[in-house]
């Protein structure tokens, strides 16, 4: 006799799949909103918005952004929160961290698009900063997401992973992803997309402190090792 899931718990599933992939995809589909956006804005047309609409959308955005980080920085001084990594796919922790970051990590390039040149750095240099880093970031993030897994990259539990951009780096995918956002905010010179752009990138900076006691308690002296030899982010090692 073959048994059916239940028409709940199919959908759920299906919702979960479909915020695992834009998630996972979420810098890119703002990368690809800053250029196209970009290139309409430095084509001399003229994009459509109102500035009420303009302060609605920055402040949906800014609220899914301080529950993003203040969510994080919260769940360090509450570890038994379990905020991130989430306990398992489907918990409250995995949605709240994971929709909150979608919305505000795309919304970026919503915003800095619409708010286009109001951060007072417009100079071909800066924009040509913003997209080196993303030039170095896509091909880093994408190397580190294959070798994680996105199952991993969800903050889900799996291996130890050592390899690849790993070796360089406890978290290429951070590193990525802050460049990422950094460039966006730098291409759109935008002073709305700055303050949500910080927001976020505080996320990645403090998450490995939420991670770190995670993977001790899994790997062991396995983990400890591997700390020793191979800084958190980029450069010489950390000392802790």
């Amino acid at each position: 006799m073959s048994t059916s899931t239940p028409p709940d718990r199919f959908w759920t599933q299906r919702a979960i799949s479909l915020l695992e992939i834009v998630s996972t995809r979420a810098s890119y589909i703002a990368i690809a909103i800053a250029i196209s956006g970009g290139a309409v804005v430095l084509s001399g047309s003229t994009l459509p918005s109102s500035p009420g609409l303009k302060i609605l959308l920055f402040a949906i955005l800014a609220l899914a952004a301080l529950c993003f980080a203040l969510g994080l920085a919260v769940s360090l001084r509450y570890p038994t929160i379990g905020l991130w990594p989430p306990p398992v796919a489907g918990s409250w922790q995995f949605w709240f961290v994971w929709v909150s970051y979608t919305v505000s990590g795309i919304g970026i390039a919503v915003i800095g698009v619409l708010d286009w040149g109001t951060l007072g750095l417009d100079h071909w240099l800066i924009r040509a900063i913003g997209v080196a880093g993303l030039l170095f970031a896509v091909p880093f993030n994408e190397w580190s997401m294959r070798t994680l897994s996105d199952h991993q990259t969800l903050g889900l539990q799996g291996e130890l992973i050592t390899d690849g951009p790993y070796r360089y780096s406890r978290n290429p995918q951070y590193v990525a992803e802050i460049l990422t956002y950094l460039g966006v905010v730098l291409i759109t010179n935008s002073l709305l997309a700055a303050v949500i752009g910080s927001l976020v990138i505080l996320w990645f900076l403090m998450a490995p402190l939420a991670e770190e006691p995670w993977l001790a308690r899994q790997f062991g002296e396995r983990f400890e090792e591997y700390s020793r030899q191979v800084p958190r982010f980029l450069g010489p090692v950390n000392q802790r």
